[in-house]
């Protein structure tokens, strides 16, 4: 189920990219909420599993939008000095969502399942209530003005060979690397706190609200090192630094030490976000932003979806810990990848700045 999600999102990426360029980003950005609202209420209504995978597409349409335009918008609404700030804030504000809709569904959850006595009904209503959100979205997406007919950008697919160069097919591998090794365990991190230490709904909730709660920290952080250290070397140095931490939790501990390392994981790993968007939104023109963003977000879904898919199978037939394995293999090959043909940005903008 999570898988099929994720491989929606990468086939309707492109074709959203270029459905925007025609009817515009807002008008797009509309449809996408829509649709994301549907498939996740759909999603819970239903016990079939087949009108449960349509659902599951449905919402991963929908998250292709948001996922393709994100970065674009932010980086043509900013300028060169504010960039980083804009990106930061975005993500932060993001996850500090994220952070209160863990921990809130968590204790929903539990509050309606001692309610009504049964535990999939207080699950489920949690999960109407929190769906529901998504279309109260639309209020402030539709406050933004709609951009007038010469300003949409119109994506072909004849489009893709001309971005295709050098730069952007190795950043691509490098998305491709993490992509996968996220797959493997970022989706189960649930299913793991619950099931290896026995805690309750309401718990994991609070674990995953408190790793929401540095990845907050850490994209309001971003900023200043990157001025410190530069954009490529802050990537490098955070998710190196993630990893010791994906080995803590990979391993059985106490229920305090596990909420640690979540909250270190989690902050080092993500909070590269800001400044990794801000890196394949200068490799291209201003024209190409749209398809290149909706480029990232296929390999990546691809490459998480098959994470997923082992990271599962793995949990399922190996260990909950195993798949740990993978994911710290992908995240330091996709790192050395990434450092090694980008580093030379970090120079070239410290001499400019000289």
């Amino acid at each position: 189920m999570l898988s099929l999600r994720r491989i929606s999102v990468a086939f309707s990426a492109i074709i959203m990219a270029m459905l925007a360029g025609r009817f515009g980003r807002r008008n797009a950005l509309v449809f996408g909420l829509i649709l994301m609202g549907i498939g996740a209420i759909g999603i819970i209504s239903f016990k079939s599993l087949e009108i449960m995978k349509c659902m599951s597409i449905i919402f991963g349409i929908g998250q292709s939008t948001l996922m393709t335009f994100e970065a674009p918008f932010l980086y043509s609404k900013s300028t060169e000095e504010t960039r980083v700030h804009a990106f930061s804030a975005s993500f932060s504000a993001r996850n500090a969502a994220f952070m209160i809709g863990a921990f809130g569904t968590g204790l929903l959850a539990d509050f309606l399942t001692t309610y009504v006595k049964i535990d999939c009904l207080g699950i489920r209503y949690a999960l109407y209530i929190v769906s529901a959100m998504t279309f109260v979205a639309l209020i402030p997406l539709m406050m933004i003005e709609q951009e007038g007919h010469g300003d949409r950008l119109v994506i072909n697919l004849e489009d893709i060979p001309k971005v295709l160069n050098k730069k952007l097919i190795t950043f691509l591998i490098y998305t491709g690397f993490i992509g996968f090794g996220a797959g493997m365990v970022v989706p189960f991190f649930g299913v793991y706190l619950r099931y290896s230490l026995s805690i309750a709904d309401s718990t994991v909730g609070l674990i995953l609200a408190i790793a929401q709660m540095g990845t907050v920290v850490g994209g309001l952080t971003v900023p200043l090192l990157a001025k410190r250290f530069g954009k490529v070397d802050t990537i490098t140095l955070v998710q190196m630094g993630s990893i010791p931490f994906l080995i803590l939790i990979g391993v059985p501990m106490n229920i305090v030490l596990v909420t640690i390392a979540f909250f270190f994981r989690s902050s080092l790993m993500n909070m590269a976000q800001p400044l990794i968007q801000n890196v394949y939104m200068e490799i291209v023109d201003e024209q190409q932003r749209p398809l290149v963003s909706s480029l990232r977000s296929t390999v990546s879904n691809l490459a998480r979806a098959g994470g997923i898919m082992l990271g599962g199978y793995m949990m399922a037939n190996v260990s909950y810990g195993s798949p740990y394995v993978v994911t710290i293999l992908c995240y330091i090959i996709g790192t050395i990848v990434f450092r090694r043909f980008f580093s030379h940005r970090d120079k070239r903008e410290t001499s400019c700045n000289v």
